[in-house]
């Protein structure tokens, strides 16, 4: 066998696998991106449900305001304070629309504060709700001057 028949014989360099190595780093940079992008939407989630909780936090206050305006200032007590048909009816809905709106977290309604005037009283609204696996409470609290302004 001459030079020219022989089988060629390739040298082996410092090089075998180095491809593979770096398709797992890329796989690995593309993984934590992933990952990031996951954490960015889960944090945006949750800021959109706290938002949305206190938008509904804050509707719920107003409806029981705008109620009690509407009301006569002589039922108020019958109506709204406590064990009142409609203090119960309104706590209920904001149970069903609010998380951990129940028992310690119920939402209140103080009427003992006087008015501006002899024909109205100041009337505070506070509602709380927890997100489900948060330690911190959440609160809105509503002030409104209910009656005569005379």
């Amino acid at each position: 066998m001459n030079a020219a028949n022989k089988p060629s014989r390739r040298r082996r360099t410092g090089q075998d696998g180095s491809f593979l190595l770096e398709g797992l780093i890329a796989l690995l940079v593309f993984a934590f991106g992933i990952l990031g992008l996951i954490g960015m939407m889960a944090g945006s989630i949750r800021a959109s449900n706290d938002a949305r909780y206190r938008a509904e936090a804050i509707n719920l206050a107003n409806a029981i305001v705008g109620d009690m305006w509407t009301t006569q200032p002589a039922a108020l007590d019958t109506e709204f304070g406590e064990d009142g048909n409609k203090l119960i009816a309104w706590q209920t809905h904001a149970a069903n629309l609010l998380p951990s709106a129940t028992g310690a977290n119920a939402p209140q309604v103080d009427l003992t504060q006087p008015g501006l005037s002899a024909g109205s009283r100041s009337v505070l609204v506070t509602i709380f709700w927890q997100l489900p696996g948060d330690t911190e409470r959440h609160r809105v609290m509503l002030t409104a001057q209910i009656g005569k302004n005379i």
